[in-house]
C-alpha cells in the first residue's frame, strides 16, 4: 500500500512540474545577431518572443530547434516573455535566414525519440517558427589602417625627398 501511495505522490509531483500546453499561439518576435566579427569570437543569435495562448496558458515549457540542434528556451520575468540564444563560430555562421522552430514538451520529446531511433524528424510539427535574418559579420577592412598610414607616410617622404633633390640640383 505504501508503494502505491508513493507512486501516486510521484505522479502528482511530475504532473505539477510539467508545463501547460499552448493552444493557438500568437507571437511577437524580436531578434539580434552579431554584425561585427572584429570584436567578437563567435556570432551570437538571440530570439525574444512574447507568447499568448488562446487557452490562457502561461507556464509553457518551450524548446528551440535550429538546424538540428536543440536549445532550452528561458522564461522572462514578465508573463509570456521567452528568450533563446546560441552561438556559432564566424566561419560557420552563414548569412541568410535561420529558421528557429519552437517546440512544446510533447513535440520536443517526440523529436528526441525520433533522433534516438534515427527516424525522420521533418514530420514533427513545431508549435510555431521564427525566421532570423543574419546578414553576416563584418571582419574589418581588407587593409588595416596602420598599413595605409605607413604607405602614405612613405609616399610623402619620397615626394619630399624628390622635391629636395630637384631643388638642390
Amino acid at each position: 500500500m505504501d508503494k502505491i501511495a508513493a507512486l501516486i505522490v510521484a505522479a502528482l509531483a511530475v504532473s505539477m512540474c510539467a508545463g501547460e500546453t499552448c493552444v493557438d499561439p500568437t507571437i511577437s518576435p524580436a531578434y539580434y545577431s552579431t554584425s561585427d566579427a572584429v570584436i567578437a569570437s563567435e556570432s551570437v543569435f538571440i530570439v525574444e518572443i512574447s507568447l499568448s495562448c488562446k487557452n490562457g496558458a502561461q507556464n509553457v515549457a518551450l524548446y528551440a530547434d535550429v538546424n538540428g540542434k536543440q536549445f532550452p528556451v528561458t522564461r522572462g520575468q514578465d508573463i509570456g516573455r521567452y528568450q533563446v540564444s546560441w552561438s556559432i563560430e564566424h566561419k560557420n555562421a552563414r548569412s541568410g535566414p535561420y529558421e528557429v522552430k519552437f517546440l512544446d514538451e510533447e513535440s520536443y520529446s517526440t523529436l528526441r525519440k525520433a533522433q534516438r531511433n534515427n527516424e525522420d524528424v521533418s514530420a514533427i510539427k513545431p508549435l510555431f517558427s521564427v525566421n532570423v535574418d543574419h546578414r553576416g559579420a563584418w571582419n574589418g577592412p581588407w587593409v588595416s589602417t596602420e598599413v595605409v598610414a605607413a604607405v602614405v607616410g612613405a609616399l610623402v617622404y619620397y615626394l619630399a625627398f624628390s622635391a629636395k633633390n630637384s631643388i638642390q640640383a
